[in-house]
C-alpha cells in the first residue's frame, strides 16, 4: 500500500505540482502578486469536489463514455490555456497571463484532484493497515514537493539569466504529454482504434513504475506510444516552440529594437 500511495501522488498530484512550480517561477520573476494562485487553488478545489460527485452522472452520458470524453476535452482545454499563457508571457500581457494561469491551474487541479480524491478515499475506506497509507501519503507528498521545488529553482535560474525558452519548452512538453496521454481515454471507450506501439521501452522504464510515472508527469513519457500519440506530442511541442523561438529572436533583432518590426 505504501508504494500504491506514492504512485497515486506521482500520477495524479505531481502534474499539478509541476505546473504550479513553473507558473510560480514566471510570476516571481515578473514580480506578480501571488493572489492568482489562491484563486486558482480555491476554484480547483471546488471543481474537484464537484467533479467527484458528478462522476456517476457523467458516466451515463454518451453510451457510458461521458467521463472519458469529458476528461479528454478538459485536457484539450488545458493545452489551449497553456498556449494562451505562454503567448501572454512572451507578449508581456500581465492581465491575460494572470487569468490564463488561474484558469489552467483550476482546471488541472479539478480534473486530477477528482481522480486523486476518488482513489485516495477508496484506499482509506478499504485499507486495513492505515499506517502504511499514512507513510505513503507523507512520502508521496514529499516527493511531489521536492520535484516541484527543484523545478521551480531551475526555471527561476533560467529566467534570471534571460533565457525564457527552456522553461517554455518544459511547459510545452508537460502540456503535450498530458494531451497525448489522454488519447488513451478515447481508446478505452472505442472512440479511437487501438494504437499499435512504434517502440517499447518497458524493459528499461515501465509506465507503471515510480520513474515512469515521474517522467510521465514531467514530460509525458510513455513506454509504448502509438503513432498518433507521438505525432500529436511532436506537433504540440514543435509548432508552438517554433513560434516562441521566432518571437524571441525577432524581439532581439536590431530592427525590433528600433521599433521597425
Amino acid at each position: 500500500m505504501l508504494i500504491n500511495s506514492v504512485i497515486l501522488f506521482l500520477r495524479d498530484a505531481l502534474p499539478v505540482f509541476v505546473l504550479i512550480s513553473m507558473l510560480l517561477a514566471v510570476a516571481n520573476h515578473s514580480h506578480r502578486q501571488i493572489s492568482w494562485l489562491w484563486w486558482a487553488l480555491v476554484l480547483g478545489l471546488f471543481g474537484s469536489l464537484g467533479l467527484t460527485h458528478a462522476v456517476d452522472n457523467l458516466s451515463e452520458l454518451l453510451d457510458g463514455a461521458g467521463v472519458e470524453v469529458f476528461m479528454f476535452s478538459g485536457q484539450v482545454a488545458t493545452f489551449l490555456l497553456l498556449l494562451l499563457s505562454l503567448y501572454c508571457q512572451f507578449s508581456y500581457r500581465r492581465r491575460g497571463w494572470r487569468w490564463s494561469a488561474i484558469a489552467i491551474v483550476a482546471l488541472v487541479l479539478a480534473m486530477d484532484g477528482a481522480n486523486f480524491l476518488v482513489y485516495f478515499f477508496s484506499y482509506w475506506t478499504h485499507e486495513q493497515t492505515p499506517l502504511a497509507l499514512i507513510m505513503g501519503t507523507i512520502l508521496g507528498g514529499a516527493v511531489c514537493m521536492s520535484v516541484a521545488v527543484l523545478l521551480h529553482i531551475l526555471c527561476r535560474q533560467w529566467l534570471a539569466a534571460g533565457y525564457m525558452l527552456p522553461g517554455a519548452l518544459l511547459m510545452l512538453m508537460w502540456g503535450a504529454g498530458q494531451l497525448s496521454y489522454a488519447l488513451n481515454l478515447l481508446t478505452q471507450v472505442d472512440l479511437l482504434p487501438p494504437m499499435t506501439p512504434i517502440w517499447d521501452t518497458s524493459n528499461w522504464i515501465a509506465d507503471n513504475s515510480e520513474l515512469g510515472h515521474l517522467l510521465n508527469s514531467l514530460m509525458g513519457y510513455e513506454a509504448a506510444p502509438g503513432l498518433l500519440q507521438l505525432s500529436i506530442y511532436l506537433l504540440a511541442v514543435v509548432l508552438p516552440f517554433s513560434w516562441l523561438y521566432r518571437h524571441v529572436h525577432l524581439s532581439r533583432s536590431p530592427l525590433a529594437a528600433k521599433g521597425e518590426v
